[in-house]
């Protein structure tokens, strides 16, 4: 076992190291695989800002995710940061073991699982494809399911609801330090109300 927990034998999945690649129905089964045995009550959204669509060839998704993983170790992160990755043509990459704390959000990782999604996604910069559109409403409501949580702005969470210097929830939005993470243009923006337009009624049908 290479730490990523237990594999659903009938998932052909490609893997280099600790880094797996799948579609939709094969994280599925893998999701369902996973011994967790930490407390999971946030699902994490960011967007990855750099890299960009223009840097995702349509067959560089390990070379991708290793880069980031080099750059978080710069920064002093043990591991790349995130959990899971989204991609342009819906594929997902697990990156960090569920059961390892990530490094998403100041004040909201002890219980969280972040999700990375490739792009850019704030105004006038990527315009986010269908196929990862649906991989990102799939792969929520699949760690919604998973963990049994209830789809509400108090389980799935953006980056931009938190203040960088403090780690708390801002209250009322234009306060405080926040990163636009995980875009201004991410289902319709990134504020709360955005997420309860947007995001949120894909995560309920």
């Amino acid at each position: 076992m290479n730490g990523l927990g237990a594999h659903n034998q009938s998932i052909s999945m490609k893997a280099i190291g600790k880094f797996i690649l799948l579609d939709a129905p094969e994280f599925d089964a893998w999701l369902d695989a996973q011994p967790v045995k930490r407390k999971i009550t946030l699902i994490q959204h960011h967007h990855t800002y750099i890299p960009a669509y223009k840097h995702f060839n349509g067959g560089n998704h390990f070379s991708l995710c290793q880069g980031m993983e080099r750059s978080h170790r710069e920064r002093g992160f043990a591991e790349i940061a995130q959990n899971l990755t989204t991609f342009p043509d819906g594929k997902i990459m697990v990156c960090r073991n569920l059961n390892t704390i990530p490094a998403g959000i100041k004040g909201a990782n002890s219980n969280g699982l972040c999700i990375e999604n490739i792009g850019n996604f704030d105004r006038t910069k990527d315009s986010m494809s269908t196929r990862q559109q649906e991989c990102i409403v799939h792969i929520t409501r699949s760690l919604l399911r998973r963990f049994k949580l209830t789809a509400s702005e108090q389980a799935v969470v953006y980056h931009h609801w938190y203040d960088l210097n403090t780690g708390k929830r801002i209250v009322k939005e234009g306060t405080g330090a926040t990163k636009t993470c995980p875009g201004t243009a991410f289902f319709g923006g990134n504020t709360v109300e955005a997420f309860k337009t947007g995001l949120l009624p894909l995560l309920k049908t």
